[in-house]
């Protein structure tokens, strides 16, 4: 019981710690919106990301 909830703790410290190196430190790791942006760029990406949230919505909120 407590390894999954150390795990989940863990991995929420870690998404903490890179967006604050993204703003303080953008020249280490790019900031999130400056991700996103790249990322929705292009036509592909923008239908791919799409195609991936549908799927995770049609396996884990239907029943």
């Amino acid at each position: 019981m407590t390894i999954p909830l150390f795990e989940y703790l863990l991995v929420i410290v870690a998404g903490i710690v890179m967006w604050l190196l993204g703003r303080l430190r953008p020249d280490l790791v790019s900031p999130f919106g400056a991700l996103i942006a790249r990322i929705m760029h292009h036509r592909n990406t923008r239908l791919a990301l799409v195609v991936v949230w549908w799927w995770l919505g049609w396996h884990f909120f239907t029943e």
